[in-house]
């Protein structure tokens, strides 16, 4: 992220009726807020916008809605993960996970949260709204922030265990397996497990990972 000084870009989804409102009026925080939040041990007004528009699918490609482009001075912008929010409004519990999530965004790194919220805590004026042109504006460096945050974590397990790839395969064809979808043999010699999936004629043969060699001499 930029640094202090400098200014965030940002998206938010307006109805469809009010986005010529916006632009020319500007998204007022009394107005256009939708949560409240404490940060920094206050408790402030927000927008909530997103990092990148394909973070809200379903309005992406809703004509009842306009995605438009916000530029708001970085200090203004804290980001933190939506799925703990949501969360946390039916389990009080994980709340407070929410809330440690929240960062300034000049210290958020892309893929820190699986579904990262923009918290704009201060009215943005006339000329820093702009409606997003999909063809020729800012580009965005990622498909959207949920598949970033997955290809983080499985890149960092494969750095830490030379077996990942072969633990997500066994684990997933396990399950299957139990559901009976497949069937599953296990050389526990070979320390490997074959899969068959009769309905395509697959065979698949996956080595058996060390967690589970290693759960078995527990």
């Amino acid at each position: 992220m930029k640094g202090e000084g400098f200014v965030a870009e940002v998206y938010c989804y307006i109805p469809a009726g009010k986005v010529e409102y916006v632009v020319e009026c500007g998204v007022k925080l009394s107005e256009w807020h939708d949560k409240e939040v404490v940060i920094n041990g206050f408790k402030k007004k927000c927008i909530t916008a997103l990092l990148n528009p394909k973070d809200d699918m379903d309005k992406y490609h809703n004509k009842d809605f306009v995605c438009v482009k916000l530029e708001v001075p970085n200090n203004y912008c804290f980001v933190a993960d939506r799925y703990l929010y949501r969360a946390g409004i039916n389990m009080p519990g994980i709340m407070p996970m929410y809330y440690a999530s929240i960062v300034p965004i000049n210290d958020y790194v892309f893929g820190m949260h699986r579904l990262p919220e923009c918290l704009v805590t201060s009215t943005v004026i006339a000329g820093q709204v702009k409606v997003m042109n999909r063809i020729i504006d800012s580009p965005v460096l990622f498909n959207n922030s949920e598949e970033l945050y997955l290809d983080n974590i499985i890149e960092m397990n494969k750095e830490e265990r030379a077996d990942f790839k072969d633990a997500i395969l066994y684990y997933f064809y396990s399950k299957l397996a139990e559901l009976k979808k497949i069937d599953k043999i296990e050389d526990k010699k070979e320390k490997t497990a074959i899969f068959i999936d009769r309905g395509v004629g697959r065979v698949i043969l996956i080595k058996i990972p060390g967690l589970e060699r290693e759960q078995e001499q527990e």
